[in-house]
Order: C-alpha cells, then structure tokens, then sequence
C-alpha cells in the first residue's frame, strides 16, 4: 500500500515539472499581430495566413509594408501547423483587401468597399 502512495506521488512530480530549455538557448520570440492600420485600399494586401488557400487555409489583410517581414516569420509563426492538401473556400480566398471604417485593413468581397 505504501509503494502505490509513494509510485503516484513520484508519478505526480514527473508530471508536473517542466522540460528545462538548452542552456544559452534564446527565448521564444513573441507572437504578435501583423501591422493593419490604414488611411486607404491602396495601404493594404492580401497575405496567405499560415496556410494559403491553395493547402485549406485563408488570406488576411495587412499593410503592404509589413509583408515582408509577415512572409519572413512565417516558419516561426506556423511551426506545428500541418496544411491539409485541399483548396479552401473560404470567402477570403476569392477577396481583396480593403481599409475599413475603423482604418483597419480588412478582407473583403470583391466590390464590396467601405
């Protein structure tokens, strides 16, 4: 009785403790949002999110000056995402990107401004 006690606390510590990270590795970089303020359509682009519509996934719409560096944390951004082999239909892969009211890019329909 006392060795089953003694296995789950053993069992219980195991679980609970975290994977210690390799020495002089650097930190994870945040994750953070693409840069969307606008004044106009023409401040905007349309970008494949992590999987593009061609592999089941969506377009969002960033500035046009934040897509290469958008593009360029793509590996970082997306480790771990498997894109399924399908085309999506999602309404934002036949869209444009536009400025909204709120001077946020934004996907929109095609003709659809605002």
């Amino acid at each position: 009785m006392m060795a089953r006690a003694w296995l789950a606390v053993v069992v219980a510590a195991i679980g609970c403790s975290a994977a210690p990270s390799a020495p002089g590795a650097p930190p994870p970089a945040p994750v953070t949002q693409p840069a969307d303020n606008c004044t106009g359509a023409d401040d905007c682009d349309l970008v494949d999110a992590c999987c593009g519509c061609n592999t089941g996934g969506k377009k969002i719409a960033i500035r046009k000056d934040a897509v290469a560096a958008f593009e360029a944390s793509r590996e970082r951004r997306c480790a771990g995402t498997m894109c399924p082999q399908f085309i999506s239909h999602d309404l934002s892969c036949a869209a444009e990107a536009v400025c909204g009211s709120r001077g946020r890019c934004r996907v929109a329909p095609h003709m659809q401004h605002q």
